[in-house]
């Protein structure tokens, strides 16, 4: 008698039987798959889910985000390397501003020393030989016939 697959049904259409002679002459190879051996044979599919195969992603796709990654990783360094230059530039004008504004005191308080009425009294006794008077000074007055006169003698 023929063999029949396991995973078909006994209520299915009959299919034709194998010729066991040829099959045990190794004339046929067996095969696993009735359709194969008798074509135009209609087997019930087993009742199986089928899986999804996964989605392969395009090479394009791939280049792509590969590419965008790139730019923004580029972006991101060429950002932070101008944001550590611009620090670095107002880490030196805020130096040297701070270096002015040092000066500058410096220079006030050589003018306040400089302008001390005691230095200037001191300069002016001993480089140019002034001294306070020890009296007051005395006040006259000149008739104005006496200055015309005197003016009129010079020629003027």
């Amino acid at each position: 008698m023929a063999k029949t697959p396991k995973n078909i049904r006994k209520d299915s259409a009959a299919m034709p039987k194998f010729n066991d002679r040829l099959i045990y002459n190794n004339a046929i190879p067996p095969s696993s798959d009735p359709q194969a051996n008798f074509p135009g044979a209609a087997i019930p599919r087993p009742n199986v889910r089928r899986v999804n195969a996964k989605k392969r992603t395009k090479t394009s796709n791939v280049v792509g985000m590969l590419f965008l990654f790139a730019t923004a990783a580029l972006l991101y360094v060429s950002n932070v390397i101008a944001v550590n230059t611009l620090a670095k530039e107002v880490n030196d004008l805020n130096n040297r501003h701070h270096q002015i504004i040092s000066t500058n005191e410096v220079i006030k308080a050589e003018i306040n020393r400089k302008a001390s009425l005691e230095r200037i009294s001191l300069v002016a006794q001993e480089k140019l030989g002034m001294v306070n008077p020890k009296e007051a000074p005395i006040w006259f007055e000149v008739d104005g016939e006496k200055e015309v006169s005197v003016n009129e003698s010079l020629g003027r």
